[in-house]
């Protein structure tokens, strides 16, 4: 990709494209498809890697845009705010040292991989080995991931999407609650029938407990499977999505159930 000569490509290009191929469209037609995206520079300066210089487009119209049959559509506004400037939520011993109030919720909707997964590894505690997914969610507060959501395609089942990834350092009270409240509301559904074609209703969640329930899906999940094995039990929850209208919805209802001001 880096090419040769005036041909060259500013050496964060590759890097750059790849962040952005997993956030956003084609901003002509919409494309989601991250095998069919590609960046193009706005100003044709194939040095200039700034991200002010960073346009997705797809194949078809990227191709359009070179041959001037199509053009940049006059309401692009930029990747400034691309959300890659979040930092990874740091150790806290409770509630009051990471949750402001007035902060709002923000979804990162496309997560990159490798940053999903460091989250994950460095978050997870015993025994669980991450595995990946097709699509993650980032979930930031007062500029910090807190929380990371994980989604694949179900190979069986009458649900729409296996939710394989609910985490939040542990260190961080109440954190995974206010997560699944996030995980139900209408953002997520959106971003998720968006990503898999299709209108995405309900996600499901299999997991291994010494114990018949799983406290933090209790809540807001319903029980559908419970097989006695070895140890314990195999569990599944059904998690119905968008019953919360929004972030700020979720973020509201967290607040009354904990009692927070």
């Amino acid at each position: 990709m880096n090419g040769s000569g005036e041909d060259r490509y500013s050496s964060n290009w590759e890097k750059l494209s790849k962040r952005l191929r997993l956030l956003y469209p084609c901003a002509v037609c919409g494309e989601t498809d991250f095998f069919k995206k590609e960046a193009h520079h706005i100003d044709g300066n194939k040095k200039n890697g700034s991200i002010e210089n960073a346009i997705i487009l797809c194949k078809a119209c990227h191709k359009g845009v070179h041959d001037k049959s199509i053009e940049i559509p006059e309401n692009f506004k930029g990747y400034k705010n691309c959300g890659f400037s979040v930092k990874v939520a740091h150790p806290a011993s409770s509630r009051e040292d990471w949750f402001n109030s007035k902060n709002p919720l923000k979804l990162i909707p496309k997560l990159p991989s490798d940053m999903a997964m460091k989250f994950r590894k460095d978050c997870i505690k015993g025994f669980i080995k991450p595995g990946a997914c097709n699509l993650y969610i980032g979930l930031s507060h007062s500029d910090y991931l807190f929380g990371v959501l994980g989604f694949s395609n179900p190979d069986y089942g009458n649900y729409d999407v296996i939710l394989k990834a609910d985490t939040t350092p542990s260190e961080w009270e109440y954190s995974t609650d206010l997560l699944l409240y996030v995980l139900r509301t209408t953002d997520v559904k959106n971003i998720l029938s968006d990503k898999f074609g299709r209108d995405v209703k309900t996600a499901y969640s299999k997991c291994f407990s010494q114990h018949e329930q799983i406290n933090r899906y209790r809540k807001h999940g319903e029980l559908i499977k419970k097989d006695k094995v070895n140890g314990g039990y195999d569990l599944g929850y059904l998690f119905q999505l968008g019953t919360v209208p929004s972030l700020k919805a979720a973020k509201s209802l967290w607040m009354q159930k904990h009692k927070i001001t």
